[in-house]
């Protein structure tokens, strides 16, 4: 213990030296290093402000855990030194300092705060600050001058609305389309100036003309005039401008192909585009039409030829028919490339898709200016077979799954994937402060789903809509646990659809899935004898019957340039409801299907209940490399009837490297139950509450500060389970509290997290015990024990 003191002092003292230590020791007279730039907006204040720091040159030198200039440091240590006759010195060893681990200061210059200043004036003049100032101040952090700081103070003023939006379109034919589409303008009168919405005003109605078939239609024909109102009659600033959107065609002799209104010609699909090393390859098309119900399709595909002989195709015509929008006589439209590019892209097979279009001028129809375009669809294949291996480590976990992935079993863009997986489980039977035992137990799984590109059964296969990406999936799997001996058999069809690139459902009408854990001396580490009489319900054989919809809304802080970070996930599940439906529907006169009794004669039991899980995460980002993360969870399940009871499997659980990081696996709850240690619980009702603070120490090293609030409850009171069941007067009074800290390795796509967390407040404790936990370093055991406290885990707790 005192050498874990003397430890973490030394490390004290180290970063306090190294703070000291400065990074300006060898700049010349006159220089002076540039350690904080600063924006502060004095008379207004708006979220638009929030970014304005971006645009200050220079940016300063990174800190080391925000707090200490390291790579300047080292940068200062690395200068060669002089001996007494003026001699340089110099090393390898400094020359690495110097030019590899180190960063030269960045230095005040008045210069960089001209241009700022001047770009900050465009930033605001942009978001509707037209008489926007802007003044700095210099502060020196040092007496010698070698340290500054500068403060830029933005007077924004009032300010500036759009009083009047006038379009000055001369082909009628555009002017039509904008007017008929001035239901989605994006600018209004009255509205405050803003060039980013301007932008894309502009945008939009490119897109409109572009969409009704004018191929040749860009950008470059539009643009906006902004003028400022004069002043009224007493001489007052209105503090207005009017808009001007203007659509003026280049002169020139490819002028009149803005007027034309194109057509899609022929369609060509390429399903393996040739690569460099065999352009010597010999390629032939085959005509192709797929009719529908709406319409039919008219395609040439490109297929290799070897010995003469034109090869098996690889993909099923009709499924990349399925995936093209582009039809032969239908005016060209932006809509239907994208969409296109979109199905393409979702079949999962493709490194590289193209969709190229190629004027025909022989059908040129200069009388009723019309063209056609001929469509050419390149891709480049995947690999279809796929073997990959996935290994997970965590304090509670050890595993391993192994996973094979066939792209195109049926020549249909259809994915079977078979997954095989095994493990071993850790848990202690008691906390950080208390002697404990830690025990394991293996895991086995065997899953395999054939995915489908499209609706099966209960749904048309070519559905035009403008779904972004939709599928079918047929899932089967098996899993073993030996905490006590439970198999599980399951299987499910799933429909998966996105209408956009933000939200998904996913639906499944049929899930069936049984579970046997009801042999109480198979029970490998619980005791079984241990649990109440009222809770051993919760553990045998089950065969369950339900109906689960999901719900995913997804906001990530890229798109868009968002700070803000926001995913919700809502789950529910229906089970008992689908034999209640199969006896209505086949037995109407009260002769059940199936009933209770014919589950008995099967040794199953039958239970009937409504499971609602939902889940919030919030994340905002201070800058690059800071953020606040939040989490709320709360689910409920609903046992319908009387006699009816959840399935120990079913019901919510805390206590992991994920949830309630100051306890061990399942080890909270349900309540204020005051329960042994050789016994875990499960519950029909969960509130969990969480608060991360995010930090970089540097680069990839990062650190979390958190905090962690929940529990779990029993829906309904049973006698011999006193403070189990939830209650509105006391619920409050039984939320867990941890605090922890953690260490983060922090790659985008792979992130190692090892947190550490102590519980504060344990609703499970008793009265004489003090739900309260007074934490002193005398408590803390052997460095070994604390290890037994770490939660590693791959990836963010959420």
């Amino acid at each position: 213990m005192k050498r874990s003191i003397r430890t973490l002092m030394l490390l004290i003292v180290s970063s306090i030296c190294l703070y000291s230590c400065s990074s300006v020791r060898h700049l010349p007279e006159g220089q002076a290093m540039l350690v904080k730039n600063e924006v502060k907006v004095v008379d207004q204040k708006s979220p638009d402000f929030d970014n304005l720091k971006s645009y200050v040159r220079p940016v300063t030198n990174k800190k080391f855990m925000d707090l200490f200039p390291l790579k300047t440091s080292l940068y200062d240590w690395g200068q060669p030194r002089y001996d007494k006759n003026g001699q340089t010195k110099d090393s390898k060893f400094r020359k690495f300092l110097r030019e590899k681990a180190g960063e030269a200061p960045v230095l005040l210059d008045s210069s960089q705060i001209t241009t700022s200043i001047d770009q900050l004036k465009i930033v605001m003049k942009q978001l509707g600050y037209f008489d926007s100032e802007v003044d700095y101040k210099v502060t020196y952090k040092r007496k010698d001058l070698k340290k500054a700081k500068v403060d830029y103070y933005v007077t924004a003023h009032e300010p500036y609305h759009i009083s009047r939006i006038d379009y000055d379109i001369p082909i009628q034919e555009y002017k039509r389309i904008v007017v008929l589409n001035m239901k989605n303008t994006v600018l209004t009168e009255g509205m405050q100036y803003n060039e980013s919405l301007i932008n894309d005003e502009l945008t939009r109605i490119i897109n409109l003309i572009r969409n009704e078939g004018y191929y040749y239609v860009e950008k470059s024909i539009i643009r906006c005039e902004v003028m400022y109102d004069p002043p009224d009659s007493s001489g007052v600033d209105p503090k207005s401008v009017s808009v001007t959107i203007l659509i003026n065609i280049p002169q020139g002799e490819n002028a009149s192909r803005y007027l034309y209104k194109y057509y899609f010609n022929d369609i060509y699909v390429n399903p393996d585009m040739p690569s460099l090393s065999a352009q010597d390859a010999v390629y032939d098309t085959t005509y192709f039409q797929w009719r529908t119900r709406r319409d039919s399709l008219n395609l040439y595909f490109i297929e290799e030829v070897v010995d003469g002989k034109v090869l098996n195709p690889y993909f099923s015509y009709k499924t990349l028919a399925n995936a093209v929008f582009t039809r032969s006589g239908l005016p060209y439209t932006q809509q239907s490339r994208d969409r296109s590019s979109r199905a393409l892209n979702s079949l999962d097979n493709f490194d590289y898709v193209n969709i190229l279009f190629k004027e025909n001028e022989a059908l040129l129809d200069t009388v009723n200016k019309t063209g056609y375009l001929d469509v050419y669809y390149r891709m480049i294949r995947k690999k279809r077979h796929i073997v990959g291996g996935q290994v997970e480590l965590r304090n509670d976990k050890s595993a391993i799954s192994l996973s094979y992935t066939n792209r195109n079993i049926f020549k249909g863009a259809e994915h079977l994937t078979i997954n095989l997986s095994g493990g071993y489980f850790y848990y202690s039977l008691s906390n950080l402060f208390k002697n404990n035992q830690t025990y394991s137990y293996p895991e086995f799984g065997l899953s395999a789903s054939l995915d489908f590109p499209n609706r099966i059964l209960l749904f048309n296969k070519h559905i035009s809509d403008n779904t972004i990406n939709r599928s079918t999936s047929l899932k089967f799997g098996i899993n073993y646990s030996g905490l006590y001996r439970r198999l599980m058999y399951n299987a499910a069809i799933t429909y998966n659809w996105s209408p956009s690139y933000y939200i998904s459902h996913s639906i499944s009408p049929i899930d069936v899935s049984t579970i046997n854990n009801s042999d109480k001396r198979l029970f490998y580490l619980m005791n079984y004898d241990a649990y109440p009489d009222s809770y051993q319900k919760r553990f045998g054989k089950f065969m369950l019957l339900s109906a689960k919809y999901t719900f995913n809304y997804l906001v990530p802080k890229f798109i868009e340039s968002r700070r803000h970070n926001m995913h919700l996930s809502v789950n529910l599940e229906s089970c008992g409801m689908l034999i209640w439906g199969l006896n209505a529907l086949f037995s109407p006169n009260d002769r059940w299907v199936l009933s209770q009794n014919n589950l008995d004669s099967l040794g199953y039991n039958y239970t009937e209940f409504e499971k609602v899980d939902v889940m919030w995460n919030y994340t905002y980002s201070i800058n690059n490399n800071n953020s606040i993360a939040m989490r709320s969870a709360i689910g409920f399940i609903i046992p319908l009837g009387e006699e009816a009871f959840i399935p120990y499997e079913k019901g919510f659980y805390m206590g992991t490297s994920n949830s309630m990081r100051g306890w061990g696996y399942r080890g909270l709850g349900p309540g204020s139950y005051q329960h042994g240690v050789d016994t875990l619980y499960t519950g029909d009702i969960k509130i969990e509450l969480n608060l991360e603070y995010r930090g970089t120490i540097y680069r990839s090293f990062k650190y979390g500060i958190f905090a962690d609030v929940g529990n779990i409850w029993l829906a309904r009171k049973n006698d011999d389970m006193p403070g189990a069941e939830f209650s509105f007067k006391r619920f409050y009074k039984e939320l867990a509290l941890d605090v922890g800290v953690g260490l983060r390795l922090d790659f985008n796509f792979f992130v190692i997290r090892l947190d550490y967390a102590v519980p504060i407040y344990d609703p499970g404790r008793s009265d004489a015990q003090g739900k309260f936990i007074n934490v002193h370093w005398g408590d803390f055991p052997h460095p070994f024990r604390i290890m037994q406290g770490l939660k590693l885990a791959i990836g963010y707790a959420f």
